[in-house]
């Protein structure tokens, strides 16, 4: 059995050996470590009132007094992504954790940016998620690595965003829940769609195999059951839809760091152009 990419999850335990990517938080305390409700208005208010709470904790200091080791800790063998997401973003903190997501995404285990993007439910005001998302596109672009995308009620600025910088690496939404139609409006634009625990049948039956990723997010489950639903809900078997999306792995940057993924090996040979080869390292 071959395994599979968990492309986004919030489990920092997770028994990953390279086949998770792990959001690296950013703060110690963080709102996006909450169990996943079942309805998303649920979870995104559950994230608002701890997000809430650390905001005005020690008199507006919560947040920058927050910040994670400025030691890098992650552990060997496992992949990383790290972002500052709208939810834990305030002009008192924007800068410190601009500074210490760029000192991160030196560690050649950081393989994506993110999670980043734009919330209007999110407490920090949309010029400052703006501003702080451009740059994280910015530094996806500088890196090399695709984009894990958090939006709630802001896909026009997102997409306004992604016409502005034409970026060149892939944006990859996270948890996507949407109907077929917004599907298809952000398949055209380009994006990858990452389904986790709960999504529409519909939209899923209506993403086609080459932009189609799968998470575990904060869910309880794990990858393999997601990927089980999924192969369910397609029509397909479950193999079958495990060895699609493991062909699609050689074609995303993130892979073009040297990094072993999955315990089998795939290196950078050119500019965007990967090859793939089973159980050996390809070099230069």
């Amino acid at each position: 059995m071959t395994d599979i990419l968990d492309i986004h999850t919030h489990k920092q335990e997770i028994d990953s050996q390279g086949k998770s990517i792990i959001n690296y938080p950013l703060l110690t305390d963080s709102p996006l470590y909450m169990p996943l409700a079942k309805n998303a208005e649920v979870a995104v208010s559950r994230g608002l009132l701890l997000e809430e709470y650390l905001g005005f904790l020690n008199e507006g200091e919560g947040l920058v007094d927050a910040l994670s080791n400025n030691v890098f800790s992650a552990r060997k063998g496992y992949y990383y992504s790290a972002g500052i997401h709208p939810w834990e973003l305030a002009e008192r903190n924007a800068d410190q954790q601009l500074a210490f997501l760029q000192k991160q995404l030196k560690h050649k285990q950081f393989v994506a940016v993110g999670e980043a993007g734009l919330d209007k439910l999110a407490a920090a005001p949309m010029e400052l998620q703006l501003t702080m998302f451009k740059k994280q596109v910015q530094l996806s672009e500088k890196h090399g690595l695709p984009l894990i995308i958090h939006c709630v009620r802001a896909t026009d600025e997102l997409l306004a965003v992604k016409k502005e910088f034409r970026p060149q690496q892939a944006w990859v939404w996270h948890g996507f829940r949407g109907k077929p139609e917004q599907a298809m409006q952000l398949l055209k634009k380009g994006f990858y769609l990452s389904f986790g625990e709960y999504y529409p049948d519909e939209t899923m039956q209506t993403v086609p195999d080459e932009r189609l990723f799968l998470e575990t997010d904060n869910s309880s489950l794990d990858i393999e059951d997601i990927l089980c639903r999924a192969a369910k809900v397609r029509g397909v078997e479950v193999e079958a839809l495990r060895e699609t999306i493991r062909r699609k792995y050689p074609k995303m940057s993130f892979l073009g760091r040297k990094s072993c993924i999955f315990r089998e090996r795939v290196v950078l040979l050119s500019h965007m152009e990967l090859k793939y080869n089973k159980n050996q390292i390809i070099k230069e």
